[in-house]
Order: structure tokens, then C-alpha cells, then sequence
């Protein structure tokens, strides 16, 4: 019966009104609470880092959040270290949001570093005519918003 329930979730969370209806392409992954809010808090940080990190910082970040580093509306926020990597952040990886383990050369210290970088998807101008394909298109052009 959960099954059943978390597919309604997810179909009414990708329904076309909700995808318009939406600010962002987090409001739609990630449809409320406590979960969104860390996810904004993850993505704000990611972009003030040109989109990339590497895995030590994403793991301070982790460490920040279940510290009450960050505050929403003037209270403290705090998010546990194992549901922003279980919930928050493979829930970007399994949806290709971000990709993991990308080969970057860093020219400082000459050497590979392997990051953690937000995917800015290469979208058509117009939206495909029906279905998941016109459905993908929006919210990866929120996505694309979020990051430019």
C-alpha cells in the first residue's frame, strides 16, 4: 500500500500544474518541509562554489547543516548529516541533477580532483508537444534557471 501511495506522491509532484505552478526545479523535487528548505541551503552553497565541490567540502556542508550553522527566517536550521546524503543528495544524484566523481584538473595543485559539479542540461528552445518529454523539459530549464 506505500508503494502505491509514494507513486501518487510522485506523479502529482510531476504533474504538469505543479511543474508550472513551481518557482523552482527544487520545489518540485523536493515537494515540502524541513527537506526543501536543506535543499536549498545545499544548492545556494553549491552555486556560491561555481557548481562544483569536492567531497570533503559537500561533507563539511553536511556537518554544517546538522550543527545549526544555517538559519530560515531567523531560527536556527538544523538537517541530520544522514538524511541530507540519503534523501537530499542522492535523490539529485539518481535524477542527474549532479554528477559524482567528475575528473577535474586543478592547475594550483597539480594534480585530478574528483567533484562533486551541478549538470546544466543542453535543452532544446521550445518544449517538446506532450507527455514526460515536455514535462523533463521544464524542469530542467527551473534547473538550468538555478544555475545561471
Amino acid at each position: 500500500m506505500a508503494a502505491i501511495a509514494t507513486q501518487r506522491s510522485i506523479k502529482s509532484r510531476f504533474s504538469e500544474e505543479n511543474i508550472h505552478a513551481s518557482n523552482t526545479a527544487i520545489e518540485i523535487i523536493f515537494p515540502k518541509g524541513r527537506t526543501r528548505d536543506a535543499a536549498k541551503f545545499f544548492i545556494d552553497w553549491l552555486k556560491k562554489r561555481d557548481g562544483k565541490a569536492t567531497k570533503n567540502a559537500v561533507s563539511r556542508f553536511a556537518d554544517d547543516l546538522q550543527s545549526n550553522i544555517y538559519s530560515k527566517d531567523g531560527v536556527e536550521f538544523k538537517y541530520s548529516r544522514r538524511n541530507f546524503y540519503m534523501t537530499i543528495l542522492r535523490t539529485l544524484l539518481d535524477l542527474g541533477f549532479i554528477s559524482k566523481n567528475v575528473p577535474i584538473w586543478d592547475d594550483s595543485r597539480k594534480k585530478t580532483l574528483y567533484l562533486y559539479t551541478s549538470n546544466i542540461f543542453d535543452i532544446p528552445q521550445r518544449a517538446p508537444s506532450i507527455g514526460f518529454w515536455k514535462q523533463a523539459y521544464y524542469v530542467c530549464k527551473k534547473w538550468n534557471e538555478m544555475f545561471k
